[in-house]
C-alpha cells in the first residue's frame, strides 16, 4: 500500500485509463472501485448552484441573493473528502473516471485534495473512435464528438495544471520503460519503475483494436466511408493537430 497516495486517472475512454488503473491497483497497491464518476456529479452540482444563485444577485428582496457560493463549495468539498475517507479508510486510493467532464473536474479535484496526484491518458482520435464504436456500439458522430471534447479539455487543463502527468497509449505500448519511470516518479515510488514497466509490457486491456500498435492508425487504413472521414476531419481535426497526431 502506498500510504496517503490519492491517484486520479482522467482521459478519454479507450485511451489507456484502464491499464493505468490496473497498474496502480496491482503494482502500487492502491484500492479502487473500477470506474468512479463521483467528481463529475459534484462538479455539475456546483456549476448549477452557481448559475442559479447568480441569477438572484441583482434581485432585491430575495433571500437567495445572500447565498455564499464559495461557502457552499467548501461544504461540498468537505462532504466529498469525508465520503472518500469512509470509502477508503487507509486514505490511499486510485480513482478512474474517463470522459471530458471528468477532465474538466481536475481543478475541483485538486482544490478538494491538494495532495492528489493526477494522470491524464490520451490516444489518437482515429484509434479511439474505432475502438469506441467496437466496444460500445456507439454512433460514429457521437464517438467523434466525445473524443474531440475530451481532448480540447485536456489541452486546456494541461495549460492550467502542468503538474498533471500525461501518458499516451502509444507510449505505453512502445516505450513502457519510459512511461513506467515517469509514473513511478510522479507518485513518489521510483523504486517500482521496473515492476510498472514489466506490467505495461505484458498487459493490454484494449482487445478490440487489431492494427499494429507499433504504428499510429491513420485515415487511409480504416474502413470508414468518405463521408465519415470528412466528418472526422471537421470534428476531430483541430484536436488531432493540437496533439500532433497524424491523419
Amino acid at each position: 500500500m502506498s500510504d496517503g497516495l490519492k491517484l486520479f486517472i482522467l482521459g478519454s475512454a479507450r485511451s489507456g485509463t484502464s491499464i493505468t488503473y490496473y497498474a496502480a491497483r496491482d503494482v502500487l497497491g492502491l484500492v479502487g472501485r473500477g470506474e468512479s464518476h463521483v467528481f463529475p456529479i459534484f462538479h455539475r452540482m456546483m456549476h448549477q448552484y452557481f448559475l442559479y444563485a447568480k441569477s438572484f444577485k441583482d434581485t432585491k428582496g430575495t433571500l437567495a441573493r445572500e447565498l455564499d457560493v464559495r461557502e457552499y463549495k467548501l461544504y461540498m468539498q468537505e462532504y466529498v473528502r469525508s465520503f472518500y475517507k469512509r470509502t477508503y479508510p487507509g486514505d490511499s486510493f486510485v480513482d478512474k473516471t474517463p470522459g471530458g467532464e471528468s477532465v474538466n473536474c481536475a481543478p475541483f479535484i485538486l482544490e478538494t485534495f491538494p495532495d492528489a496526484c493526477m494522470v491524464a491518458t490520451r490516444r489518437t482520435g482515429i484509434e479511439v473512435v474505432q475502438s469506441f464504436q467496437l466496444k460500445f456500439a456507439a454512433g460514429f458522430e457521437d464517438a467523434c464528438r466525445n473524443w474531440a471534447n475530451c481532448m480540447q479539455a485536456l489541452h486546456r487543463i494541461h495549460g492550467l495544471m502542468p503538474q498533471i502527468l500525461s501518458i499516451d497509449q502509444y507510449e505505453l505500448t512502445n516505450t513502457p520503460d519510459d512511461v513506467a519511470a515517469r509514473l513511478a516518479a510522479h507518485v513518489g515510488r521510483p523504486e517500482l519503475a521496473g515492476d510498472l514497466a514489466g506490467y505495461f509490457a505484458s498487459k493490454r486491456t484494449d482487445q478490440t483494436s487489431e492494427h499494429d500498435w507499433r504504428e499510429r492508425l491513420t485515415l487511409d487504413r480504416v474502413n470508414w466511408t468518405d463521408e465519415q472521414k470528412v466528418h472526422f476531419r471537421k470534428t476531430c481535426g483541430p484536436a488531432m493537430e493540437l496533439f500532433g497526431y497524424p491523419m
